[in-house]
């Protein structure tokens, strides 16, 4: 028999225990010189990559002859446009208009006067699209923003390698909690064509720079091993090589790690003790277990399989703490306690800690929020807590929580190897219903049997085939045990199917209108075969290419004429929409089963392109139209999403994907307030266009038309008919 697991290592031994530095005193070796700068370091794809994010900012899609650009050089001359939208205008303006004026803007750059507002100006969405397009050019620009706002602007130094960005990564990944990842990537991204640049600090004479060079090989040597790191430091001499070998292995951290001091609100002795077969954890252990969940804000945390192996009883120590954050007023500048709910918590954290999205986001507190989102739910990452995250996504949240959601559920279903829609399949409950998707229910001499309808509400049949709307309760002669129980559980099964249904039918809803399909074998597994799922797809019309069919009681399939479908194994299958249907024909059918269908599918209007509009980009006929601010946020629900909010504080339209980097966009006038969409009881539609470009140019009178974006009649008629069915009614 195998021994039981020993408590962890970490706890008895904790990384701050250790010697920061070796006894022996630092090898100083005088005069070594850093090497000249290096080649920028690209990964794969990257520059590309970075360029492009220019033009998710500005409107850049006119030929390079357009007489627009020549008027775009007069304003740049001028200094008329904002600092940042010069920057962008150099990455992605005609090289005959533009080759000339970066010189200018690093001038601009530099005057005293305007220096530090416009280096704030700068992010990620000019900063990364300049190196991308200039490289070596405007390092020094890029140096003088990343020290300013290492968070904001350090990732843009990335590529470049040479002492003083190699001093800069190694002082981050030391000392600033903030920019740590940033200086990790840069050492592990340049790896042992960094070690010249760390060298002659680490072997230097100041203590300080010493640290930080030192803590940087570590870190490589970590990654790379050893003699690696040695024989990178051997363009130095055979000395420095030594030293730097002996350094790399002095068995420390990286950074020397210092221990945590536990905060006043948090009493570690009443805390609940998890335990190891051999016991409670001591103080000393339970203290320890503390310091350590301080220390690993980011994932994950050392040691932690080992701890969950050894230890019972961590998801309730881990929720204790949190209640102890909460119940001192839930201060600031403890993050981590959010991250140990995720590093230490199963599925019943999961359900305490999902209702704090909505709790929190609707005090405002919308940081808080997405660490519930990122730092819980998808660090825990079972397919409970992705079941909260998948409804999310399908429900309004105030901030960005919905986004962040979807963000991790795209994380979760990669990890997998899944699309976000086969990750969706998967994470749908059976709440333990039968193989034919019913649940008998024993009250000893009677027994219940629990079917559903078309929104999945549950009706319970008796043993003489009588349809009841509810269970009976217990009566005197019903077994005392059995029936009590039979009861909880139809009372149980109630609520977890209210939070499933409304889910099931808007995925499915969904999937008609964006053509979503599934292969012969993922319908029957996760659609026919499904316990839950197939009370909704038996009423639905489903399509494999040009047939279309339903799912009989039995699950066998069926045509329009009643006659058995076979379904090939190589078929490409999804919910039809009723452009694509003989209505009529389907309509009898499921007029003479009684079937009522969970959403309009059959009854769903349709509409269709005049002849005029199928070569434009825009829809004109549905432009001037007045509607109530409450419509326009009721289409959030049917796949619309409100457009990102101006410095003004205003969202100036709604839009919906019409593909990869296409939408459809609805100007609105005066448009929503962030955070006060009611503050203008009507909304003035007063564009509605095909865009590539989200964020900036489309609501701008500058531009009447995308000539980058397809027609109108280029789309697929199914999203057309959606979009002039809605925007001609919103409900």
């Amino acid at each position: 028999m195998d021994d039981p697991p020993a408590i962890p290592a970490f706890l008895v031994d904790p990384p701050w225990a250790k010697a920061a530095e070796s006894d022996t005193a630092p090898v100083v070796v005088p005069g070594l010189t850093p090497p000249e700068p290096g080649p920028l370091a690209w990964e794969e794809g990257e520059q590309e990559r970075w360029i492009e994010k220019a033009s998710l900012m500005v409107f850049v899609h006119r030929a390079d002859d357009d007489p627009f650009w020549d008027g775009a050089r007069e304003r740049f001359l001028s200094g008329e446009p904002e600092f940042t939208y010069q920057a962008r205008e150099l990455v992605h303006g005609p090289e005959r208009v533009f080759a000339d004026l970066l010189p200018l803007f690093l001038e601009r750059a530099e005057e005293p006067s305007w220096q530090s507002i416009k280096l704030h100006d700068l992010g990620e969405y000019e900063l990364q699209p300049l190196v991308g397009r200039y490289g070596m050019q405007v390092r020094d620009l890029v140096l003088r923003a990343a020290k300013r706002r290492p968070v904001d602007c350090g990732e843009a130094l990335l590529p470049y390698l040479d002492v003083e960005v190699a001093r800069l990564m190694a002082d981050w990944f030391v000392r600033l909690k903030s920019a740590k990842e940033i200086g990790h990537k840069w050492l592990l991204r340049h790896g042992a064509n960094a070690v010249p640049y760390l060298v002659p600090d680490a072997l230097g004479k100041r203590r300080a720079a010493r640290d930080k060079a030192a803590a940087g090989l570590r870190l490589i040597a970590q990654e790379l091993g050893r003699d690696a790191v040695a024989e990178a430091a051997a363009v130095h001499g055979e000395r420095a090589a030594a030293a730097v070998a002996a350094l790399a292995g002095a068995g420390v951290p990286a950074v020397p790690v210092k221990a945590p001091k536990i905060p006043n609100w948090l009493d570690v002795a009443a805390l609940p003790r998890p335990a190891t077969a051999a016991g409670e954890l001591d103080d000393t252990a339970a203290g320890n277990l503390v310091g350590v969940l301080m220390l690993a804000e980011e994932p994950p945390l050392p040691g932690r399989d080992a701890l969950r192996a050894a230890c019972t009883g961590l998801p309730e120590f881990a929720w204790a703490v949190f209640e102890a954050w909460r119940a001192a007023g839930e201060p600031n500048g403890h993050a981590w306690v959010l991250t140990q709910l995720g590093e230490l918590g199963d599925d019943g954290t999961v359900l305490r800690a999902a209702p704090l999205v909505r709790e929190w986001g609707a005090a405002r507190k919308f940081v808080k929020a997405g660490r519930v989102v990122e730092d819980v739910l998808a660090r825990i990452g079972t397919d409970a807590a992705l079941t909260q995250l998948n409804l999310m996504t399908r429900r309004s949240f105030p901030g960005g929580s919905r986004d962040d959601a979807r963000l991790a559920l795209l994380d979760a279903a990669r990890r997998r190897g899944l699309t976000e829609g086969q990750l969706a399949d998967r994470l749908v409950p059976g709440l333990g219903l039968d193989a034919d998707g019913t649940l008998t229910l024993d009250y000893g001499p009677r027994r219940f049997v629990v079917g559903f309808d078309e929104q999945l509400r549950p009706f319970v049949t008796d043993e003489d085939g009588r349809r009841r709307k509810t269970l009976p309760k217990p009566g005197v002669k019903d077994d005392p045990d059995l029936a009590p129980a039979a009861h909880r559980a139809f009372t149980a099964l109630k609520k977890d199917v209210r939070a499933v249904a409304a889910d099931q039918i808007v995925r499915l809803e969904t999937a008609m209108v964006t053509g979503r399909r599934w292969t012969a074998g993922e319908f029957r597994t996760f659609v026919v075969a499904h316990p839950l799922l197939r009370h909704l797809a038996r009423r639905l019309v489903w399509t494999a290419g040009a047939d279309a069919f339903r799912i009989a009681e039995d699950g066998s399939f069926a045509g329009a004429d009643d006659a058995a479908y076979v379904l090939p194994e190589d078929a490409s299958v999804g919910v039809a929409h009723p452009l694509h249907l003989d209505v009529p024909a389907w309509s009898e059918v499921f007029a003479d089963y009684e079937i009522l269908q969970p959403f309009p599918q059959l009854a769903r209007p349709v509409a269709e392109l005049e002849e005029g509009e199928r070569g434009g980009r825009r829809l004109a006929r549905l432009e001037g139209g007045r509607v109530p601010f409450g419509a326009v946020l009721g289409l959030a629900g049917r796949g619309w999403e409100r457009a990102f909010p101006l410095d003004s504080g205003v969202e100036p339209g709604i839009y919906r994907s019409a593909g990869e980097k296409l939408h459809i966009a609805v100007e609105l006038d005066p448009g929503l307030v962030a955070g006060a969409p009611d503050s203008a009881p009507e909304q003035t539609i007063r564009r509605v266009q095909v865009v590539t470009d989200l964020y900036s140019w489309w609501w701008d009178d500058r531009y009447a038309e995308d000539p980058d974006a397809p027609c109108l009649g280029d789309l697929d008629p199914v999203l057309v008919s959606e979009v002039l069915v809605d925007l001609a009614a919103p409900r």
